[in-house]
């Protein structure tokens, strides 16, 4: 299965970076920190190699939430780097052009007149599937392989998912939305439009008919996708 989509790294913005919960944790770290931290303190506060930690640093730099400066009037040897988080842009300049194109669509589809807004969202989110999905194998998928290939595509979209599993149902626990500023504002259009895109894949995928539902903010900080396994 193929999904078409621009993931070039030039195309990669904010929403990208923070895609990883590892990111999340250690700009959260810093945020809630009132000196500049090293690497090693980094590390040892949020139980994580040195070498994972310069990795993620070096990403949230980039992308310009986090600063690295010399340490002044080192005690003895060179001056370590010390990390701070940089201050958040204000909320009405935090989007980028297509988040606040996404929002003014989801806005004014959530408050139209004549007709169900979310039935409508979750079809075109089917229609999403449909059209975005090529090379996709004929013979049909088990719930278990549907929900694996469900994980790669959400993770493909800056979601940061974790597959689950228990006897009843497959779960996809979403960490990230790159539309999370959206759709806490319209949540009936955008996680719709989501869930008929799950939707739309199990269609193609040929998976076996089950409840499947996506719970927008099941906890404060993740969505979670319920696939029943009969």
């Amino acid at each position: 299965m193929a999904i078409r989509k621009g993931t070039g790294a030039g195309r990669a913005g904010t929403h990208a970076v923070l895609a990883s919960r590892r990111r999340v944790q250690l700009l959260d770290a810093l945020r809630a920190s009132p000196t500049p931290m090293t690497v090693g303190e980094l590390a040892a506060l949020c139980e994580l190699h040195v070498t994972t930690v310069r990795f993620h640093l070096d990403a949230l730099t980039g992308a310009g939430l986090v600063s690295a400066e010399p340490e002044r009037n080192p005690a003895r040897g060179r001056p370590r780097r010390l990390y701070r988080a940089l201050a958040p842009l204000e909320p009405g300049h935090a989007d980028s052009g297509y988040q606040g194109l996404a929002r003014v669509l989801a806005a004014h589809w959530a408050g139209a007149d004549g007709g169900d807004p979310v039935g409508r969202a979750e079809a075109a989110g089917r229609a999403w599937a449909l059209d975005d999905l090529t090379g996709t194998p004929g013979a049909p998928r088990s719930i278990e392989d549907a929900a694996s290939t469900l994980t790669t595509l959400f993770a493909e979209m800056g979601f940061d998912p974790e597959l689950e599993s228990t006897s009843e149902e497959m779960r996809i626990r979403l960490h990230a939305c790159p539309f999370e500023s959206v759709a806490r504002q319209s949540p009936n259009v955008v996680c719709a439009l989501h869930l008929g895109l799950m939707r739309g894949v199990l269609d193609r995928l040929g998976a076996p008919e089950t409840d499947n539902r996506l719970i927008p903010w099941e906890t404060p900080q993740t969505c979670v996708a319920h696939l029943a396994r009969r």
